[in-house]
């Protein structure tokens, strides 16, 4: 997945590895995010498959830039896979949701303090997504290289992280609820 996300906004312009983590770190970050090293990683088989090329730019008083291009090569394999209709849900791996399934042992108040940590990291990302991010879109939307319905688009993926992040907010408050409300109905243990 990460190739072609990269492939799609080299197709909006020409950039470095640097400049793709920044771009996707203010868009994607929240639904497919991405280390600089698995970036550069995906550049070069992207390079060595002949989907992007480079060049060198030289900098004065810093280091050289490497910045990439899409080939049409790049550019057909990217409308092809853009094209697909998606006709399957992809499987959700939520690894804290896995660890709290078993939390039956734990003592309900390390849930509660764990699932308020989960509340405050989602509350964090829905504001970030309601405050910050609209901004970017619209920076980049004016930009050149952005079709009519792109800023839509974006927006509406934006909107669907918020959404996502307010409905774990919301799981998160009704699951502390419910805990707390059922360690107030147990018995006292005894030491």
């Amino acid at each position: 997945m990460l190739k072609f996300a990269l492939l799609g906004l080299l197709l909006r312009q020409s950039m470095t590895g640097y400049d793709l983590a920044a771009v996707i770190r203010n868009s994607i970050n929240f639904i497919w995010p991405a280390q600089l090293s698995q970036i550069y990683r995906t550049l070069g088989q992207l390079e060595d498959d002949g989907l992007v090329v480079s060049e060198v730019v030289p900098q004065q008083g810093r280091p050289d830039r490497r910045v990439y291009s899409v080939t049409d090569a790049g550019q057909r394999a990217f409308e092809a896979w853009n094209g697909e209709l998606v006709t399957e849900l992809d499987p959700i791996r939520v690894p804290f949701l896995v660890r709290f399934f078993f939390g039956g042992t734990r003592p309900p108040q390390d849930l509660v303090t764990q699932l308020r940590v989960m509340r405050d990291l989602h509350l964090k990302a829905r504001d970030q997504l309601a405050d910050e991010i609209p901004d970017y879109i619209a920076e980049f939307a004016a930009s050149d290289n952005s079709t009519e319905l792109d800023p839509l688009i974006w927006d509406s993926v934006r909107r669907a992280g918020e959404m996502v992040a307010q409905t774990w907010v919301d799981w998160a408050d009704e699951t502390i609820e419910r805990l707390e409300r059922a360690a107030g109905q147990s018995p006292p243990t005894g030491d």
